[in-house]
């Protein structure tokens, strides 16, 4: 009998500590979302799914462009104007450098803008 009760116990404290490391799992990405805002647009980078949202804020007749650059890749994600909203999609290698533009034009003519860097992944150290 004092056999069962042991090896009972013993397994019910196997069951509770394979349940409390299972339990206490870190997720495998976590989001993190950085915006820009100028006068007449705003854009936020999202580390998670790697991907831009562009808006064009003003009725103004200019849109709004994100310009990005990461590693021998780039692109651009184009908000057309008057209120529009795109999401932009990419798949770029985690843990990298991103550099990106938030940027106003008018036709073909550069109104303003700003810059910035983040990472391609929500880590401490980019490449």
């Amino acid at each position: 009998m004092r056999k069962r009760r042991t090896l009972g116990g013993l397994a019910a404290a196997a069951v509770l500590t394979l349940v409390g490391v299972v339990g206490t799992a870190a997720p495998a990405s976590a989001e993190y979302t950085h915006c820009l805002d100028v006068t007449g647009g705003l854009a936020c980078w999202h580390t998670y799914g790697d991907w831009f949202s562009v808006h064009d804020a003003l009725a103004d007749g200019a849109h709004v462009e994100v310009r990005w650059q990461s590693w021998g890749r780039s692109g651009t994600c184009i908000a057309s104007g008057n209120g529009d909203y795109q999401k932009c999609d990419y798949d770029l290698r985690e843990g990298y450098q991103i550099k990106w533009y938030l940027e106003i034009w008018d036709g073909n003519t550069y109104v303003r803008g700003k810059y910035t860097t983040d990472c391609t992944a929500d880590v401490s150290v980019c490449i």
